[in-house]
């Protein structure tokens, strides 16, 4: 009698924290799409304290905590799985180890989505655009091609250079990308308030190849603070995705949001892979958008006009992710799109709403030149 009572009380704290971690997560995220003015007074001034004081602690050490609690959650589940197996062949199930085995999984969870909800009010905040005051422009047909080709310019441009040498996109150092990437993003924040601050170190994935089997380039961990990239891609690709990620780390986590603080970084480093990042990344989310827009034979048409060299490059990406698509990719992508579905976003299409904010930012050249 007296071990079913402490085992109700046991039961009875856990129901208290869990319904009380969910309470506050669902009020939270309630007010944040609801509450007018909610998410960006959050955005603006509790969210700083959580990656300046968990983005500090866990930025000392060099690996990724985050990777480190996946790989020891994936191993806790298939050691439960074994065990509860044992336990039913051996017939040795006792309910007390049921129980603890429930209560622990129970809070873990509650406790795991709360901190997450502290991440998630920010996809209510304002977007960037409207920080920045960006000017409204139409993602028509004709500005998508106009857009494409100024890109292309300045891809050119960028490339022509006596100085330019495409080895550059191979040559620098990890140490270097990560470091420029933070410097990057902090001359940025001195253009805008909201992207100042500190910044943590840059974390590679070990695992980078299965990372690249789930189709992913970089991640940003709420629970740790971390803005984690994939090494298993190609270079020239990375300081956009790390860019990326620390824009997450910021509070901003729509994609196309995060994306264009990505290519403002890039576009603003003196360092010409950066520029060269951030502008290649801009012009394949811009196509992306424009096949979507134009007839077969009418896209063939542009992308012919591009360059040799910067279709070499698209025609090299494309490649070599047809090449790592699997049954795995497939159900990651699936996963993101109910992710950002879930947090209000226009799932997978929220990557191209980047192009709107591109169009915006170019919105005075687009509407003074015949580009066409």
């Amino acid at each position: 009698m007296i071990k079913m009572l402490s085992t109700i009380s046991n039961f009875k704290k856990t129901f208290i924290f869990t319904a009380a971690c969910l309470l506050i997560s669902s009020v939270l995220i309630l007010f944040s799409r609801t509450m007018e003015g909610f998410a960006q007074w959050y955005a603006v001034t509790v969210y700083p304290i959580f990656p300046n004081t968990i983005g500090r602690v866990f930025s000392v050490w060099d690996f990724s905590f985050f990777e480190v609690g996946i790989l020891l959650l994936l191993f806790l589940t298939g050691t439960l799985v074994i065990v509860r197996i044992w336990i039913f062949l051996k017939k040795k199930s006792s309910r007390k180890s049921q129980f603890t085995m429930l209560r622990a999984i129970l809070c873990l969870s509650a406790g795991l989505v709360l901190v997450f909800s502290l991440s998630a009010i920010n996809y209510s905040r304002d977007s960037i655009g409207t920080v920045l005051k960006l000017p409204a422009q139409e993602a028509s047909k004709g500005n998508l091609i106009k857009l494409s080709m100024i890109l292309a310019e300045e891809l050119t441009a960028l490339t022509a250079n006596p100085e330019w040498d495409y080895s550059l996109l191979t040559a620098e150092s990890a140490a270097y990308i990560e470091l420029e990437a933070v410097n990057t993003m902090k001359m940025l924040g001195k253009r805008e308030p909201s992207l100042a601050g500190y910044y943590p170190k840059p974390k590679p994935i070990y695992f980078s190849k299965s990372m690249s089997g789930l189709g992913l380039d970089g991640i940003f961990s709420p629970f740790t603070m971390e803005a984690n990239y994939n090494t298993d891609r190609t270079s020239f690709l990375i300081p956009y995705t790390i860019c990326h990620e620390l824009a997450h780390f910021k509070g901003y986590m729509k994609e196309e949001d995060a994306g264009f603080i990505a290519y403002l970084a890039c576009r603003n480093s003196s360092s010409k892979v950066f520029q060269y990042s951030g502008l290649f990344h801009s012009l394949t989310f811009t196509l992306n958008a424009l096949k979507n827009e134009a007839g077969s034979a009418e896209f063939y048409e542009i992308y012919q006009k591009l360059p040799e060299p910067v279709r070499f490059q698209l025609n090299y990406i494309q490649e070599l992710n047809l090449e790592r698509d699997s049954i795995l990719t497939d159900v990651s992508k699936s996963a993101n799109n109910l992710y950002l579905k879930a947090n209000a976003q226009n799932g997978t299409r929220s990557y191209g709403g980047m192009v709107d904010l591109l169009l915006s930012d170019y919105a005075e050249r687009i509407n003074g030149e015949d580009l066409l």
